[in-house]
C-alpha cells in the first residue's frame, strides 16, 4: 500500500497534469502506468507470490473475506467468497462487510458467519481494525482475501502471512484492458484471483460457472419496498422505471443537464417512474422534480433516503428498468435478489442500464450485448453506456483521490441512444 500522504500528492498531481493538458496527461498515463504494471511479467510475479501463499496452507478449513467498506464493494468483494465455496463446500468462509450493508448478506447460504464490523464513512476507522484484529486473533483462519485497499496485509497477520490481496490482481487488469479481451469487471476478478489459483491445488467441486454474488432480503424488506410503492399510489400494472440521480464521487454522477433529459424521456414513456434521493449531491432530486410540468410530477415518486437498504433492494426489483452511474445502487440492481424465507418471489427481471463518466467501464459495468463485459445477474438484459472525456486516463480508477477542479467526464453523453435502447427493450418485453 502507499502511503496515504504519498497517494494523495500522486492524484493531486495527476488531476492537476490533466486539466491543464487533457489529452496529452490522459495519453501519457495511459501509456505509461498500463503497461507498466500490466504485462506478463508483473502478472508472473504476482501470481508465484500469490500460489506461494496458498501452497504454504496446510489446510483450508477457515476462510476469512474482508470486503472495502461501501455498499457496491462489498457486493463485489464478496466474488471472493463464491470462488472458495467453489472448491471447499463444507468450509467455513466468514466475510467482514459494514454495518449497515449486512442486511444484503445475512441468511446467504455461501457465507459461512457474518461480520458486520466496519463503522467507518468512506475509510475504516481504527475501531474497524481492531475488530478484524480481533476476529483474527479469535479464529485463527487458514487464508485471508483482502478487499480492502485502506487495510494492510500487515495489518492482518504478522508479516502479512497467509493474506491473498486483492491488489495483486491489477496486472492482470491492465493486461485485460491492453489486449481488450477478458473480463476487467472488479467481482469477476475477486472470483478469478482465488479460484486460479485454488485450482493448482485443489478440485473445483461445484462446475456451475459463476454469474454474480447475490444479495439476500427478509419478507420484511419486499413488504416495505410493496407497501411504499402502495402508499404512493404508483400502479402496478403499468412500466416503472427507477433513477438514481447520485453517486458517492462527483466524477461518475450524469451533469444534471443529462439527468433531466434523461428524466423527461422516461416520463414520455408513459410509465411511472422512481426517482432516487441525492445522499452526496443533496437535494438534486428536488431540483430536477422542480423542473417537470405537473403532469410529468404526477408520475413521478421520489425514494426517501430513510428507505432501509434492503427495502431499496426490494425495490428495484420491482422497476422494469434501473438507470444508474458507477455506485453502489448500480450493483445492488445487478444483482440476484434471493428470498432469505424462500416466500418472496423476486422478479428478477430488471433491464439494468449504466452510465459511466471517470472510471474505465469494463471495472464495474454490466452489458449483455458485449464480450468484454459480464452481463448483470437478471433474466434480463444490461447495457453500459460510456461518456466522451478528453481527460479520462488510468488514474481516474481512484475516483475518491482525484482533485480535478472541473468535472470533464461528461463531455458529451448519447442520452437518445440509451433512450432509444429503453425504447428497444420495452418493445421486445411484455410491456
Amino acid at each position: 500500500m502507499l502511503d496515504n500522504s504519498i497517494s494523495s500528492a500522486f492524484f493531486d498531481l495527476t488531476s492537476k497534469l490533466t486539466a491543464q493538458f487533457p489529452r496529452e496527461g490522459a495519453w501519457l498515463f495511459d501509456h505509461t502506468l498500463i503497461p507498466a504494471i500490466g504485462n506478463k511479467l508483473v502478472k508472473g510475479l504476482s501470481e508465484r507470490h500469490n500460489l506461494r501463499i496458498v501452497r504454504s496452507v496446510p489446510s483450508f478449513q477457515k476462510i476469512l473475506v474482508i470486503s472495502d467498506i461501501h455498499i457496491g464493494d462489498s457486493i463485489l468483494a464478496a466474488g471472493g467468497v463464491s470462488a472458495f465455496r467453489d472448491y471447499f463446500p463444507g468450509a467455513r468462509i466468514d466475510y467482514v462487510v459494514k454495518k449497515s450493508v449486512a442486511c444484503l448478506f445475512e441468511g446467504n447460504p455461501e457465507i459461512s458467519h457474518l461480520y458486520p464490523v466496519f463503522t467507518g464513512e468512506r475509510f475504516p476507522n481504527p475501531a474497524d481494525l481492531e475488530a478484524v484484529r480481533a476476529l483474527v486473533r479469535e479464529n485463527q483462519y487458514d487464508l485471508y482475501l483482502n478487499c480492502c485497499p485502506f487495510i494492510g496485509d500487515k495489518q492482518i497477520t504478522p508479516g502479512g502471512r497467509k493474506v491473498l490481496n486483492m491488489v495483486t490482481a491489477a496486472p492482470d487488469v491492465l493486461l485485460n484492458l491492453t489486449r481488450d479481451e477478458g473480463y476487467c469487471h472488479f467481482m469477476y476478478q475477486t472470483y478469478d484471483l482465488p479460484a486460479n489459483l485454488l485450482r493448482q491445488v485443489a478440485v473445483k467441486k461445484r462446475t456451475k460457472p459463476f454469474t454474480g454474488f447475490p444479495v439476500t432480503l427478509s419478507d420484511g424488506a419486499f413488504d416495505q419496498a410493496q407497501g411504499f410503492l402502495a402508499e404512493n399510489g404508483v400502479p402496478r400494472d403499468q412500466r416503472l422505471f427507477f433513477l438514481n440521480p447520485d453517486t458517492a464521487s462527483r466524477y461518475n454522477r450524469m451533469l444534471f443537464k443529462y439527468q433531466l433529459a434523461l428524466l423527461r424521456g422516461l416520463l414520455a414513456l408513459g410509465g411511472h417512474v422512481l426517482l432516487g434521493s441525492g445522499f452526496t449531491a443533496k437535494d438534486i432530486e428536488r431540483q430536477l422534480e422542480e423542473q417537470l410540468t405537473g403532469e410529468e410530477r404526477s408520475r413521478l415518486t421520489i425514494v426517501p433516503k430513510t428507505l432501509a437498504l434492503d427495502a431499496y433492494a426490494a425495490l428495484v426489483d420491482f422497476a422494469h428498468v434501473f438507470i444508474s452511474g458507477d455506485t453502489g445502487p448500480l450493483h445492488i440492481a445487478a444483482a440476484k435478489k434471493l428470498s432469505r424465507s424462500g416466500n418472496v418471489p423476486f422478479r428478477n427481471r430488471t433491464f439494468v442500464v449504466s452510465v459511466f463518466g471517470a472510471t474505465n467501464a469494463r471495472m464495474s459495468g454490466y452489458d449483455s450485448t458485449d464480450p468484454r463485459f459480464p452481463p448483470a445477474d437478471q433474466n434480463a438484459p444490461s447495457r453500459c453506456y460510456v461518456s466522451e472525456s478528453s481527460c479520462r486516463n488510468i488514474t481516474c480508477m481512484n475516483k475518491m483521490a482525484k482533485t480535478c477542479e472541473e468535472v470533464r467526464c461528461f463531455e458529451s453523453l448519447n442520452v437518445e441512444k440509451i433512450l432509444s435502447d429503453i425504447r428497444l427493450h420495452l418493445k421486445w418485453s411484455h410491456f
